[in-house]
């Protein structure tokens, strides 16, 4: 009992979830209750921010975001979460929500491995005038994976005029669709927020000089 009240503390912990990530992209399935979850790629490590409409698995929720939130993808992808037979969690869980625990952690790590592979994909899409890849340049704003894995992502160009933004937006949707799993590739073009060189990355700015 001590365990379950310590997770409906946990879940009362987590940060008001954002309604415009509550969508079905989000939502874990395997869940009885509804769960989602959403992951930003920010400075080289994943957040995340979860919900539910069950206080337990709320407090799930949040138990593994602060296990896997704010490290890398490669340690996430990595990670051997012991911890969850070790503090004895799926002993005291119903069988469903041993399901619905094992589905988030699943969700988690098979979603991340396809964006993983869509950001491999952008690295090899380069401007030819500055030799650097539009990830690195800092143009690619969002990328969102549907359950089918439809694919939609928001990039930008350094200039709204730029004269190879056509050629740089169909190169990207080609490298992206040619990804294993990935069903159908939307490219939006956008120019809210401005480019401005502090979207480079690390890389980018060696790669100009920057420093």
């Amino acid at each position: 009992m001590d365990k379950y009240a310590y997770l409906i503390e946990l879940g009362g912990e987590l940060p008001a979830f954002d309604e415009a990530h509550r969508t079905d992209s989000n939502l874990i399935k395997g869940c009885q209750s509804k769960v989602w979850f959403n992951a930003e790629f920010v400075d080289g490590k994943i957040v995340f921010t979860a919900d539910s409409d069950a206080i337990i698995t709320k407090g799930i929720a949040s138990l593994l975001i602060k296990v896997m939130s704010n490290q890398t993808p490669e340690d996430i992808l990595n990670a051997d979460l012991y911890f969850i037979e070790k503090i004895g969690l799926t002993q005291h869980l119903s069988p469903t929500r041993s399901n619905g625990l094992l589905s988030m952690v699943k969700q988690m790590k098979t979603r991340l491995e396809l964006q993983q592979d869509i950001i491999a994909a952008l690295r090899t899409v380069k401007d030819p005038e500055i030799n650097i890849n539009i990830y690195e340049l800092g143009l690619v704003y969002r990328i969102d994976i549907s359950d089918n894995n439809d694919v939609e992502i928001d990039m930008t160009m350094t200039a709204p005029n730029c004269p190879m933004a056509e050629d740089l937006v169909m190169w990207a949707r080609d490298a992206v669709k040619n990804i294993e799993g990935v069903k159908s590739v939307n490219i939006n073009l956008v120019f809210d927020p401005p480019w401005t060189t502090e979207m480079l990355s690390e890389e980018a700015k060696l790669e100009l000089n920057m420093f």
